[in-house]
């Protein structure tokens, strides 16, 4: 009997390659391989995770996200609102991809083909349950962000993305340079904390394309990672272009990174503080552009969005907290293997000490039945 699946995608999404060139092509190789029924969802500005519910039923048995990471939140937070256990498999089309990267299915290396490992993922991957977040109400798969470096992943232009792709963002974030970092109260734990940040991001996934290795356990760790950012001298920023444009991964960033499983970010309405090279870079910029602040303007505080997977999702204060084995998506064949061979020698080591018990157990009866057998031969 065929399989039924649901094929959501993005028909704009053209960082990687036309979608509606990749549908047919995709849709020839899967049924070619095997029995599929595909059902095609494409979606458009206006589409919201609601609108996908009530497709997600029999004879639907796994979903296809097809796009970028906002596509692919959408759908998953379909499959999550629905609280249903259909499988997702990925189709990353879009330039971050931060999701896929982060569960093995794109390679980390910036000249990767996203695509080269997704057919694969869906036809012979192994499902896995991930958590997901919320923020004021809305799911995300891989980060929520505030501040000049969050709006760096919303800024960069469609037509920017598709011919520069991560270079793109890469331009974005050293535009940051010369905006004020932001002052944020955080609450966490009971406990509330003023820093200030040229970015906070809450975060699924343990690479944000910040110069963390990923690790795909933090996806199922009931935890979200609270990462604040603030960038002050050229090399940090340099860091930052690099981790980008060549995915380099050992390099030093200024950045706190804690576990959380909920927390509130609230802007503080005060300017913070720029560093003597931020300052430099601002003289720079508005002496060649001519960007003077007009009087009156309104502080940065008051411009700051929030950001959910690379899209704009409101304003702050953003109330954030973990749902747990939120929805199944499929990894590749041999991450799941690797899951499956850690936790086996998880097991292994949880066991070692009861086998070392029962050993000594062991020991203690023989001792005891050679001490009888001894004493009963004194006597004799």
């Amino acid at each position: 009997m065929a399989k039924h699946i649901l094929v959501v995608y993005n028909p704009t999404a053209r960082s990687q390659t036309r979608a509606d060139k990749w549908v047919g092509e995709f849709v020839a190789e899967i049924t070619q391989k095997e029995d599929f029924l595909v059902t095609l969802f494409p979606t458009t500005a206006e589409t919201r995770p609601a609108d996908l519910v009530p497709l997600l039923k029999d004879p639907i048995e796994m979903v296809v996200a097809a796009g970028g990471d906002g596509t692919i939140r959408t759908a998953l937070a379909a499959l999550a609102m629905a609280k249903s256990d259909i499988p997702a498999a990925l189709m990353p089309l879009g330039t971050g991809n931060v999701l896929a990267r982060n569960l093995g299915i794109v390679d980390e290396k910036f000249f990767s083909q996203p695509l080269a490992n997704a057919v694969d993922a869906l036809l012979t991957g192994v499902p896995i349950k991930i958590d997901m977040g919320m923020m004021n109400g809305e799911y995300f798969a891989g980060m929520a962000g505030v501040g000049p470096l969050s709006d760096a992943f919303v800024n960069p232009a469609r037509h920017l993305k598709t011919r520069y792709k991560m270079m793109a963002y890469v331009v974005a974030l050293l535009d940051t340079i010369t905006k004020r970092p932001g002052v944020f109260k955080i609450t966490t734990g009971g406990h509330s904390f003023k820093v200030q940040a040229s970015g906070v991001f809450v975060g699924n996934v343990a690479d944000l394309g910040l110069g963390k290795t990923a690790d795909i356990k933090h996806l199922f760790d009931g935890k979200l990672d609270l990462h604040i950012l603030d960038p002050k001298e050229l090399k940090d920023y340099v860091s930052v272009g690099f981790r980008f444009a060549a995915g380099v991964k050992d390099v030093s960033m200024p950045y706190y990174v804690m576990g959380v499983k909920e927390v509130v970010i609230e802007p503080i309405p005060r300017k913070g503080i720029r560093s003597s090279f931020q300052k430099a870079a601002q003289k720079i910029k508005n002496l060649f552009l001519k960007e003077q602040l007009e009087p009156g303007e309104s502080p940065r505080v008051r411009e700051m969005m929030a950001m959910i997977d690379g899209e704009e999702a409101g304003h702050p204060p953003m109330r954030i907290t973990v749902i747990p084995n939120a929805v199944t998506v499929m990894v590749p064949e041999a991450v799941g293997k690797m899951l499956r061979d850690e936790e086996q020698n998880a097991v292994t080591a949880a066991q070692i000490p009861q086998i070392n018990e029962m050993r000594q157990n062991e020991i203690r009866q023989i001792n005891e039945v050679n001490q009888m057998e001894q004493d009963k031969s004194e006597v004799a």
